[in-house]
């Protein structure tokens, strides 16, 4: 039996190399990555946003139902047992191409399927970006920030993390969030 997360992560890899555009993990699939285990139900990809249609043209094909597509997004439904759904952020401003440009290549224990990830200064930004869009993500978000930040006690990049928070206007969250993540190592 496939395992139908690695053969979704496969689809989207062999895509964006037949393509020449970059993509990398982020999302919950990104998270073991960085030392954090939670639980998905779908794989999450930061992409470069000039290869967004050969993308879709790829899902589509071997397929997936496009459920939206927009500059900046677009989320597919697997159509059948052998893939799971997928969530895509395109990357188009300079802070998302610069996560792409950062994404390390980590080997999946699974199969030995090498897969870039975002750094977790990234996924951190992300989340941000993600709680900024939707309130109601911020209690989920907001912990797996924490927990990212507790993982990492040293070496992350402060000056970008506080750029991230910034941009949405919430640089007082990250105060707090240090904070709490200080009281759970």
């Amino acid at each position: 039996m496939t395992n139908r997360f690695l053969a979704t992560i496969r689809l989207v890899l062999d895509a964006a190399r037949r393509g020449g555009f970059r993509v990398a993990l982020i999302g919950g699939f990104a998270l073991p990555f960085h030392g954090i285990r939670r639980a998905t139900g779908d794989v999450d990809f930061l992409v470069e946003a000039g290869g967004a249609d050969a993308l879709d043209g790829d899902l589509l094909a071997a397929g997936f139902r496009r459920l939206h597509r927009s500059d900046d997004s677009a989320n597919y439904a697997a159509s059948c047992p052998d893939y799971a759904a997928v969530d895509l952020l395109l990357a188009r401003r300079a802070p998302s191409l610069d996560m792409l440009a950062r994404a390390d290549r980590h080997r999946m224990a699974q199969d030995g399927l090498e897969v870039p990830v975002v750094d977790v200064e990234g996924i951190i930004g992300l989340k941000v970006q993600a709680i900024a869009n939707d309130p109601r993500r911020r209690r989920r978000d907001a912990e797996d920030i924490v927990t990212l930040l507790a993982a990492h006690p040293e070496g992350l990049d402060l000056p970008l993390l506080e750029h991230y928070f910034e941009l949405f206007e919430m640089r007082d969250e990250l105060t707090a969030l240090l904070e709490e993540a200080r009281t759970r190592r």
